[in-house]
């Protein structure tokens, strides 16, 4: 289970909402091989595979715990805010509007079961539930990442210690992320495969600008409570650096939009 103090944010988003993030253009960015990738990701990851766990796991837990009528209604319009994914929509573009459909739901159900459990309850029937259906439903996902724990070092000692990416490593990152889909575009800036350790820059994470604010359910706050159980608490449960595998740290700069991830293992 995540503790209260492992997701909770640098400053309140109850009063403070950021400045807009920069927007994004161009045809490598909507139509290159990474807004593909993003797209059929999310597809498979998001929406076949982590929505369930709105409709089958907290919708069900709210109608034993409070109003059912009331739910279902209030769920009702959350659904009806969802964007039509359109036909000559680019890849980018529908990987929006599916990703921040799923943000507009989960943060709708994490607000209303917030206010009917305890801090510990909340946080076990949420990243606990999350982290039981990544394990049953994403094997494969839990172990492409878990294959970073499997980078060889250099055998040249001289070349061993933390190295920023070079240029085509970079460009390389940038069309071939294949967790781009959860955070939009990021920079890996250190990489030391000797002492088995990484770094990750988020400047706009996905999960806060992927949806409008004024179609969130709370429009003067970004969407936290997603971002600190469904993505900080239950990854950092997933890749606890057990047996010297992946191990995550996710470091939200509330109430920012940037985050920095820190990935450590065990190096062969």
């Amino acid at each position: 289970m995540a503790t209260e103090s492992s997701v909770q944010p640098k400053a309140s988003l109850e009063t403070a909402m950021p400045a807009a993030p920069a927007k994004r253009g161009g045809f490598l960015y909507h139509y290159g091989p990474q807004a593909w990738i993003d797209m059929v990701m999310s597809h498979t990851m998001i929406v076949k595979r982590a929505w369930p766990l709105i409709s089958y796991t907290f919708l069900p837990i709210l109608r034993l715990t409070t109003d059912a009528e009331r739910i279902d209604r209030e769920y009702a319009e959350m659904r009806s805010r969802r964007e039509k994914v359109r036909f000559f929509d680019s890849p980018r573009e529908r990987w929006r509007k599916n990703y921040g459909s799923f943000v507009r739901e989960a943060e709708w159900a994490l607000l209303e079961l917030r206010q009917h459990f305890t801090p510990a309850q909340y946080e076990d029937i949420v990243v606990g539930t999350s982290v039981a259906l990544a394990k049953e439903n994403s094997e494969g996902f839990l172990k492409m990442m878990n294959g970073m724990a499997d980078t060889k070092p250099p055998k040249n000692a001289a070349d061993a210690g933390p190295k920023q990416p070079s240029g085509f490593q970079k460009l390389l990152f940038d069309m071939f992320n294949p967790a781009g889909f959860l955070t939009g575009p990021a920079e890996v800036t250190e990489f030391d495969a000797a002492s088995g350790s990484a770094t990750m820059e988020v400047p706009d994470c996905a999960w806060h600008i992927c949806a409008s604010a004024e179609s969130l359910p709370n429009p003067d706050a970004l969407p936290e409570q997603g971002c600190l159980l469904i993505c900080k608490g239950a990854f950092e449960k997933l890749f606890d650096g057990k047996d010297g595998g992946l191990a995550m740290e996710f470091d939200p700069h509330l109430p920012e939009t940037s985050c920095t991830v820190r990935m450590r293992w065990k190096a062969p």
